[in-house]
């Protein structure tokens, strides 16, 4: 008498029953499964995935699943519209932390549409104006306007302190601008201190390093474009984004620059910046 296959076990699966598979897989871990979960929830093996629908998307869609991440465009309404539960849920505007916590998506698909976290609220309102949902968000739309509010208050009442200026000599090192992290006392001022604090938030960012080289491009990670939905990307480490054109790196070499300090409008659509000062801004 055949014994069951063990639990990590795939088995040969019809398009039905790998259907099955994902919706149930999904209600167990309440969001998407990815390729491990369907492999060890579901005996799912990725290549009956690929077989019976040509890809893990595809698979999600016929489930009745949004298909999320790589070669997928996430609607602006999806994310403002989740970004709104979560902030209804907790009765103020979330910090990165709070949304990741509470949200479907991870903060790298806000970054790519608004750069900072603090201009989300004002994002909101412009779209629940743009589609007639400004009655059915009322109070989430008080939460953002008030968090608008705060922010303007602060920046007017924010005094930079009086510099002397002169000569920088030579011997003693030079610092950045104090931040009181536990990690770093100051700014970095050089992309050696762009790397160190991108390892610094690595995890909270949704990345995975595989591995840094000397060679263009510095890094090769995975990070998560939304819950359980990974994508490789290949990221070259710079002060200043403008600096890549200094290095004379090749354009389509690389699908990411992390800098301090974004300078490079004219920076080509296939590479996305990620300006890890705008991205402590809401963090701390």
């Amino acid at each position: 008498m055949p014994k069951n296959p063990p639990a990590t076990q795939c088995i040969p699966m019809s398009k039905q029953q790998v259907l099955k598979a994902i919706r149930l897989s999904a209600k167990k871990l309440g969001r998407n499964p990815n390729l491990r979960d369907l492999r060890l929830l579901g005996r799912v093996s990725e290549q009956v995935l690929y077989k019976r629908f040509g890809g893990l998307g595809r698979a999600l869609a016929a489930a009745g699943l949004e298909a999320t991440g790589p070669g997928f465009s996430l609607p602006e309404s999806t994310l403002l519209l989740d970004w709104a539960a979560v902030a209804r849920k907790l009765g103020k505007v979330p910090s990165i932390h709070e949304y990741e916590s509470a949200g479907r998506f991870s903060n790298m698909p806000f970054h790519t549409r608004y750069r900072q976290w603090t201009r989300i609220p004002e994002a909101f309102r412009k779209f629940a104006q743009k589609s007639k949902l400004e009655r059915d968000w009322q109070d989430v739309l008080k939460l953002g306007d008030a968090k608008v509010t705060n922010q303007r208050k602060a920046a007017k009442a924010f005094v930079r302190p009086r510099v002397r200026k002169g000569p920088i000599h030579r011997d003693p090192p030079v610092y950045g601008r104090p931040m009181m992290l536990p990690e770093l006392a100051h700014e970095p001022t050089n992309e050696l201190g762009v790397v160190f604090v991108f390892g610094m938030l690595a995890r909270k960012l949704g990345f995975v390093v595989l591995r840094i080289q000397p060679e263009f491009p510095d890094c090769e990670a995975m990070f998560e474009v939304a819950r359980g939905v990974w994508q490789r990307v290949r990221i070259e480490f710079e002060f200043e984004s403008r600096n890549f054109l200094r290095h004379r790196h090749k354009k389509d070499g690389c699908d990411m620059i992390i800098c301090w300090r974004h300078n490079w409008p004219e920076c080509p659509p296939n590479i996305e910046v990620l300006e890890l000062s705008k991205v402590l801004e809401g963090m701390i």
